[in-house]
């Protein structure tokens, strides 16, 4: 499994958002520049938030509901399906790399 901080840099340094192909691999037109800044600066404060909750000594549980607000937190009505489904397949190997199953949370 790959360490926890080397997925998360590896997302915050990406272009997945920014890169056309990325959006044309999802059968997808890419979205307003507004939307991708929006995307990005979601997914950095996620990343931060994220990893400021792993390095936590919190409980498991407590960190899994920490987890859960700050999805809960994220953009997802200024977004339509296809960017909301973007948006949780880019974070979810940085959960699971955290130690949670992203899609039980997602």
């Amino acid at each position: 499994m790959p360490d926890f901080q080397e997925t998360i840099n590896k997302i915050a340094q990406s272009d997945i958002y920014e890169n056309s192909n990325n959006w044309l691999d999802r059968g997808l037109n890419q979205s307003d520049s507004s939307v991708i800044k929006l995307l990005r600066s979601s997914t950095n404060d996620f990343l931060k938030k994220l990893d400021d909750i792993f390095n936590d000594i919190d409980s498991e549980e407590n960190k899994l509901q920490k987890i859960n607000q700050i999805v809960d937190d994220l953009p997802w009505l200024d977004l339509d399906t296809e960017e909301k489904e973007f948006l949780a397949d880019t974070l979810a190997p940085a959960i699971k790399a955290s130690g949670f199953n992203p899609w039980a949370i997602f």
